[in-house]
């Protein structure tokens, strides 16, 4: 029997962020979407990336800066071409990317179980988007659940129907990302359609799953008047959801994005004053909001 392994860029301890309780948050590779605000761009591919920590660089030469026209810039091509991210001395060339096997990754987050039970807390599979991994993700929530640790979901909700259909049986909870009201604008900021995001989103509801919707908002992105009362009539239409949480824009993509050099547009990060606006407004709309991060 083949075991499979997935592409995982990271294992986050002790998260308190990512669902219900105290949680190991499993990040899995890949995302079919390009969201201009991207907090974890170093998860978009669905291949080993490289990152470059200016910082951490000695200048030694070692990955070609004995070109005197080289550019910092330059250094992750440049690293890739030749395959010397291993060779880097300071460590200023990191690998984006691990596979792992659900064995191993069971291995290194069972020792926070302690912690699950006295929070209610468990597992998060996250991304990229997780299901871009679907059949690895579910080996992986199944897993969870035999070693009696609850798993979460973060998702898109972009996927096919029947990844949410063998998933759901795993999944205690599903956090849903809703990014943006109408397909024109949820094209324009995503690059994909929002079509399947609700089509998935009404199957699982109706089938009775535990859903919780997390609305990223960005100051002058997606902050309309029309996409505040896209959450409101969700929220009237699905009363029986779990929860309602604003995850406010914060610029972390940014110097993530810089170290696997790409360019990230910089917006500004919302004050208390316009995050309470946004979840008064949503209430006028007749929205409900549990948890503003």
């Amino acid at each position: 029997m083949i075991m499979r392994k997935g592409l995982v860029f990271g294992i986050q301890h002790f998260s308190i962020h990512d669902g219900p309780g105290i949680r190991s948050a499993v990040f899995l590779k890949g995302c079919p979407m390009h969201c201009l605000w991207c907090h974890n761009p170093e998860g978009l591919s669905s291949h080993v990336g490289l990152q470059y920590y200016g910082s951490a660089c000695i200048q030694c030469g070692t990955c070609g800066w004995i070109f005197e026209d080289m550019k910092k810039a330059d250094v992750l091509s440049t690293a890739r071409k030749r395959g010397l991210s291993r060779s880097c001395p300071a460590h200023a060339l990191r690998l984006v990317g691990e596979y792992m096997s659900v064995e191993e990754i069971i291995h290194q987050v069972i020792k926070d179980r302690r912690y699950f039970k006295s929070s209610s807390g468990g597992i998060t599979i996250t991304g990229g988007e997780p299901m871009m991994q679907a059949l690895f993700a579910t080996e992986l929530a199944e897993a969870a659940k035999e070693h009696e640790i609850t798993a979460a979901l973060e998702t898109s909700g972009y996927s096919s129907l029947e990844h949410y259909m063998n998933i759901m049986p795993y999944i205690d909870t599903f956090l849903w990302d809703y990014k943006a009201t109408g397909e024109e604008m949820h094209k324009k900021l995503t690059g994909v359609s929002n079509q399947p995001i609700l089509g998935n989103l009404a199957y699982l509801y109706e089938h009775g799953a535990s859903i919780i919707l997390r609305c990223p908002l960005i100051p002058g992105v997606n902050d309309t008047k029309e996409h505040l009362k896209g959450i409101a009539d969700i929220s009237r239409k699905y009363p029986g959801l779990a929860g309602i949480e604003i995850m406010s824009y914060h610029k972390m993509g940014l110097s993530k994005a810089k170290r696997i050099g790409c360019q990230q547009e910089e917006y500004q990060e919302p004050g208390n004053d316009l995050k309470n606006n946004w979840s008064k407004l949503i209430q006028e709309y007749g929205g409900k909001i549990t948890r503003i991060n």
